[in-house]
């Protein structure tokens, strides 16, 4: 008896000692219909060398159609030097969303993967991100719909907005089933309610020839207008709020203008890179990556006077997300704690 309790307990230490190394080998298998006997999603893993680190956050980057991983992790490593970087690729270069050669449970391995990852020892596993891109883009969306895992504390999506079939009748939907453009709203006919606590970045452009910035058919596709897409998201993250319909706040001089809901925690980036990024847009990215939870002066720095402004915010009974660090909707002694360990640790 006393041999198989520590064979158990060596297990259970095991399982959450070991880190996540370039080397570690990730897989993920699913079956469906076009692979009934199993399909292995490849992953590419990026683990910065960073001395003295001990939790690091993950950004899972999904790349457009066509696209692979590697091609992304290549892209993206030099610019977040300090995520660990996981980069799957879907099923024939694609990621299923409606119109696409893929019928894959994507939102199901992404699912897998986050638990996954939160097992391992390096691994913050409060702050896994989301960036997509086009093809990607769209899957993010989902997982921003679908997904109810905490831990993905934010979801960055690049040059595509929510969809119709995503947001449709004052609600958001998934699909109960497999998805192409012969059915009603592309099969996306369940009704669901997205968590609230996140932090939601989408990138649009005007000139983009692919993805209609302010809405309309495309790839298979209606899309919403970006700026109706943003404020619905902001809406579910508890925006109470008027729709921004303004210009938007310039970025310097530069093409770039923001709309920026619940203290920055909701962002859209309006610029004219086509179906890109720009550079002024790619910092801003990083920039969002690199905030903390419960910087409501947005010092960068997580201290006393975030504390002093979250008393204040629960002695008046007000609400604010970025405050909300454990995502129950309420700001209290709990976020408190959470903010003095943090600040402890």
């Amino acid at each position: 008896m006393k041999k198989n309790i520590f064979i158990i307990l060596s297990l259970i230490i095991n399982l959450h000692s070991e880190e996540i190394t370039n080397s570690t080998q990730i897989s993920i298998s699913k079956n469906w219909t076009q692979e009934p006997n199993g399909w292995t999603y490849p992953m590419n893993v990026n683990v910065p060398n960073i001395e003295d680190s001990d939790q690091l956050p993950v950004c899972i980057l999904l790349h457009g159609f066509g696209n692979n991983g590697e091609n992304l992790i290549s892209e993206w490593q030099n610019f977040f030097q300090s995520h660990i970087l996981i980069a799957p690729t879907g099923y024939l270069n694609c990621w299923n969303i409606s119109n696409e050669p893929s019928e894959a449970p994507d939102v199901a391995m992404i699912n897998e993967l986050v638990e996954l990852l939160q097992t391992y020892h390096n691994v913050d596993s409060n702050r896994i991100r989301i960036l997509g891109i086009s093809n990607g883009s769209a899957l993010a969306n989902r997982v921003f719909i679908e997904n109810t895992n905490l831990g993905i504390d934010i979801i960055c999506t690049i040059v595509s907005q929510l969809s119709e079939p995503q947001y449709h009748n004052n609600n958001f939907y998934y699909p109960s089933g497999e998805t192409d453009n012969s059915q009603d709203y592309n099969g996306y006919d369940t009704v669901i309610l997205p968590i609230q606590g996140r932090k939601y970045l989408n990138i649009g452009n005007i000139n983009d020839p692919m993805i209609p910035y302010y809405g309309g058919y495309s790839v298979g596709v209606n899309f919403l207008n970006s700026l109706d897409a943003i404020f619905i998201i902001a809406n579910s993250q508890g925006y109470e709020g008027d729709q921004l319909h303004y210009e938007g706040n310039q970025i310097g001089s530069s093409s770039v203008y923001e709309y920026s809901y619940l203290s920055n925690h909701v962002v859209h980036l309006k610029g004219n890179a086509s179906h890109s990024i720009n550079e002024i847009q790619r910092e801003y990215i990083i920039d969002f990556f690199s905030k903390v939870n419960g910087d409501i002066n947005g010092d960068n720095i997580l201290d006393i006077l975030d504390i002093i402004t979250a008393i204040n915010f629960i002695l008046s009974n007000q609400y604010n997300s970025i405050l909300d660090l454990n995502s129950d909707g309420i700001i209290n002694i709990l976020d408190l704690m959470q903010m003095v360990d943090n600040i402890i640790n």
